[in-house]
């Protein structure tokens, strides 16, 4: 029924009028679209839109809210945009459908239509229009006359970077959104502090990046007492944070933040030594510099839970569009609770009888600040120890499928990213023969075939997304990241958009696409993994 409500509204506008323009000579290559739209139809070896004279957009659609929209989104996928013109060739109109991101268009060597259920679906439309983009019989780059309609199954699809343990510039961020964007991810969980540095400038507490952002060295990653003797300092500024925050909307991308509580908190707690267990015995916090889990953890205090309640106040300025913020959660060790005598009498006072319940109370009273807020919560699986947890409460479920069910079955949204299939810093299998480009062993052989094939199904409708984590302890520059994460973030994009649905794409015909993306992503001067293991450029670290 959608589909067909989709396509009344393309012809009934296609009935008033079409504004005449060069098409293109005939077109016999077909695009290879990554994440493939549900329904692609093309007219092969006939004329199609020619892009050498840019595309028109006429007053009333360069003045229209829908049409300016659309003119970002085109604009920001790479296309030459005429606003204001006399007359124009292309219009954007509003079609009925349940799923919000759900989008049409129509291409026709006079014509782009483009119809959309709401404005968040204009940069996929945008990026599909961008992809599509081939070369006529005579060598010109157009569109081919072509129908799609499509929607995505899931509205949360992601990638999770890491730049607590290794840096990530804002330059390099942006390069990362504009390649999610390509491939219609949507969403970039920002992990902004751990154990190794606390990376986001916080006006009311400046210790967590005067002190909290700097290490003397680190370790290797495979022989952690193996040190580099390299210093690293680094954080984002809020103007960094604003401006980043900006280039991925325009993208259509939302950024979750992520503050750690109350664990993986070591260097929070070496800025602020008074947010940790001082009366607990070997109390010498520090910014790390290896990896794994710390002892070092929040204390259950007035200045902690005020120090939580001012952090996320201003995160949440940061991130006016994040719908939930990511409040950590995972691997709490509880041993400074056990030894910390004020600990110990906060438990009595709250009658707990066990130390896992001063996690369930910090993961609590994050959901109460984010309520307040006017943001939900969401926190690795972890979080689902907490009695009577928040029923809005998303679980990102990370140790396996089965929590991931446990959280369904509780009525929790669920976002999905088990690591036995999207943690991106594991092996893709075929390492090359430079060690400097293998991943985490452990997970093996997380290849795009294998993250297509893994079986994600969960029923009851819960899931409402699925994102890769890449965790930097074994990335420590822009090179390996592009390795770990490309091609893999296209069999992603694939997965998130069609779930489980029956439609779903071959794997085979997924090979056939990806392998048309080569020059894209050479374009892009990308260190993509190649399908033998090696790194597209071999000496680049």
């Amino acid at each position: 029924m959608h589909q067909l409500l989709l396509r009344f509204s393309l012809l009934a506008l296609l009935a008033t009028g079409i504004v005449s323009a060069q098409p293109s000579q005939p077109i016999s290559e077909q695009p290879a679209l990554i994440p493939l739209p549900l329904q692609y139809e093309q007219q092969m070896n006939q004329p199609g839109f020619l892009l050498t004279g840019g595309i028109k957009a006429d007053t009333a659609t360069s003045h229209s809210e829908l049409g300016r929209a659309a003119i970002r989104a085109l604009m920001a996928a790479g296309f030459e945009m005429h606003p204001e013109e006399t007359e124009g060739n292309l219009r954007v109109v509003p079609i009925n459908h349940i799923n919000p991101e759900a989008y049409s268009l129509k291409i026709t060597p006079q014509e782009i239509l483009i119809g959309i259920a709401g404005p968040q679906a204009l940069p996929a439309a945008a990026q599909t229009l961008a992809q599509a983009v081939v070369h006529d019989s005579a060598g010109q780059p157009a569109l081919p006359a072509m129908h799609v309609d499509d929607y995505p199954a899931l509205q949360h699809r992601g990638i999770m970077l890491d730049p607590s343990r290794h840096p990530i510039s804002v330059k390099d961020t942006k390069r990362l959104l504009s390649l999610m964007a390509r491939y219609k991810l949507n969403r970039l969980h920002w992990h902004l502090c751990d154990d190794q540095g606390w990376r986001i400038e916080i006006k009311k507490y400046p210790r967590l990046t005067a002190i909290g952002s700097k290490r003397p060295e680190s370790s290797d990653w495979v022989n952690q007492k193996q040190k580099d003797g390299k210093p690293v300092e680094f954080f984002y500024t809020q103007n960094d944070i604003r401006e980043v925050v900006e280039y991925a909307h325009s993208l259509g991308i939302t950024i979750i933040p992520e503050i750690e509580i109350p664990g993986h908190a070591c260097a929070a707690v070496a800025a602020y030594p008074e947010l940790g267990n001082q009366d607990s015995p070997g109390f010498a916090p520090r910014v790390e510099t290896g990896w794994g889990v710390f002892t070092h953890v929040m204390a259950p205090c007035d200045f902690t839970f005020r120090f939580i309640e001012d952090v996320l106040a201003e995160v949440c300025e940061l991130f006016p569009r994040a719908p939930y913020i990511h409040i950590g959660g995972d691997e709490v060790p509880h041993d400074q609770w056990k030894s910390s005598p004020a600990a110990q009498a906060f438990m009595k006072q709250h009658a707990y009888t066990h130390e896992s319940q001063i996690q369930d109370h910090f993961t609590h009273f994050c959901a109460q600040v984010l309520r307040k807020l006017g943001r939900r919560m969401v926190g690795w699986d972890e979080i689902m120890s907490a009695p009577q947890l928040p029923q809005d409460a998303i679980v990102m479920a990370w140790r396996s499928m089965g929590h991931a069910r446990i959280a369904a079955s509780r009525g929790h949204q669920v976002i999905l990213c088990p690591i036995q299939s999207f943690y991106f810093n594991f092996s893709q299998g075929n390492d090359p023969a430079d060690s400097f480009y293998t991943g985490l062993s452990g997970f093996d052989n997380i290849n795009w075939q294998h993250i297509l094939a893994f079986d994600t199904r969960i029923n009851g409708g819960k899931v409402i997304g699925m994102q890769a984590n890449l965790w930097s302890e074994c990335i420590p520059c822009m090179r390996k990241l592009e390795y770990m994460l490309v091609p893999r973030i296209c069999a992603l994009a694939e997965k998130a958009w069609y779930y489980h649905s029956s439609s779903a794409p071959a794997a085979e015909h997924f090979g056939q696409r990806l392998q048309a993306h080569y020059p894209y992503f050479d374009s892009l001067q990308l260190n993509f993994r190649q399908e033998d293991g090696t790194p597209r450029l071999y000496t680049a670290r």
